[in-house]
């Protein structure tokens, strides 16, 4: 008794310690749970407040994948311009002081499994410069692609041929607010094809090849059962945080019957023939400056011999950016040339550019002015024309 007695007062104290441990742990626990129990609630009336759901009213529909996507992404851009002035180049031709939307876009885009992606995107303003009446939404990037392999990425759809740096960029991180002109008249738009591009050597070498109808946008025929072909490849051989150095390459060959090309000197400006086109890119950013130039050239050869049996078309701009402000206000300067017919005199078109670009939330949100000091041969007046531009990414 006396043994029983010694052993329960020598372990009283251990006792009575891991009992108010034990307290101490289950109200630590139900403190913590108090507290995931009020984050979780905060959280549900901040989502309800965004949704638009007040309390008693019934739940707003929420939209639901209706396939087996992994991934749903549903975005968009506005590029509101108003612009001022005469023509600079071809481009404005007869186009007055105006306001309009350059590009109004909204996609649907995701992935399905996990090596399967796609996009439909639609443009509600017809992504044209003329002063077109009564324009109409039409399909502009639309796509299934295959991306197992990084050196190996497969799409089916409309999309961009391999050519051209500045028409494979994209118009939402152009420094200026309109591509130079060689790049809209020579390089072609979106196209029904196939394309497989990748990058290889630790990322120092892209490449891109295309397989089109050769027709253009939203046209689901081919004009001749012949394909237009394309392939450009890029070597970047320096990429740090500050400094980046890419040079580039690209060709296209094509065979084509009554392909719209303006300002080449063609009958009605249609083309049929055959079709050669090579260009060479540079692009080196080093902090706040930038660089960039492009040359691209074509060969032509009409069917009909009009302007010429053969002749060859040029064009190059050398582009030159500065960050006065880090990240938020860029300063361009542009200068560039087109030449429709380099057996011709005369005939070169040739434009200045000067710009302020305010990148109030990055591209996502950013303005930009432009001034274009164009000179075309024949023209009675100075081709000076202010462009700006309100840009929305959502």
């Amino acid at each position: 008794m006396n043994l029983r007695r010694s052993l329960v007062f020598a372990f009283a104290p251990l006792l009575l310690a891991a009992a108010a441990r034990a307290e101490s742990t289950v109200e630590e626990r139900l403190k913590a749970l108090e507290q995931q129990v009020q984050k979780l609630s905060q959280e549900n009336t901040e989502l309800k407040k965004e949704l638009g759901w007040k309390e008693g009213a019934t739940p707003p529909v929420v939209p639901r994948p209706g396939g087996k996507e992994t991934k749903l992404i549903v975005g968009g851009f506005l590029q509101g311009h108003a612009e001022f002035g005469r023509a600079p180049d071809p481009r404005w031709s007869g186009v007055k002081d105006r306001f309009f939307f350059r590009r109004a876009r909204i996609y649907l885009a995701g992935t399905i499994a996990t090596d399967f992606d796609f996009k439909a995107e639609l443009d509600l303003q017809g992504n044209t410069l003329s002063a077109g009446t009564g324009q109409l939404a039409r399909a502009n990037e639309i796509y299934l692609g295959w991306h197992r392999y990084a050196f190996a990425n497969l799409r089916f759809g409309q999309i961009k041929p391999a050519y051209g740096a500045e028409q494979l960029a994209s118009d939402l991180y152009i420094p200026v607010i309109e591509r130079y002109l060689a790049s809209d008249r020579l390089a072609d738009g979106r196209q029904l094809g196939v394309s497989v591009g990748g990058q290889l050597l630790d990322k120092k070498v892209s490449y891109l090849a295309v397989v089109g109808n050769g027709n253009g946008a939203n046209v689901s025929g081919n004009d001749n059962s012949k394909f237009q072909r394309s392939a450009r490849v890029a070597f970047t051989p320096l990429a740090t945080p500050d400094d980046k150095l890419v040079f580039g390459v690209n060709g296209l060959w094509a065979d084509d019957t009554g392909l719209a090309k303006s300002n080449l000197g063609l009958t009605g400006n249609l083309f049929t023939g055959t079709r050669t086109q090579w260009g060479a890119d540079a692009e080196w950013t080093h902090g706040p400056l930038g660089l960039s130039a492009e040359w691209l050239g074509a060969t032509f050869k009409p069917v009909n011999a009009v302007p010429a049996a053969s002749f060859d078309a040029e064009g190059w701009h050398a582009t030159a950016t500065y960050f006065v402000v880090p990240r938020t206000l860029q300063a361009v300067v542009r200068r560039e040339a087109f030449d429709p017919n380099t057996a011709l005199g005369g005939d070169t078109i040739r434009t200045w550019t000067f710009g302020l670009n305010y990148l109030i939330k990055g591209d996502d949100l950013k303005l930009m002015v432009d001034w274009l000091d164009g000179r075309v041969p024949g023209a009675t007046n100075d081709g000076g024309r202010l462009l700006t531009r309100l840009q929305v990414v959502f």
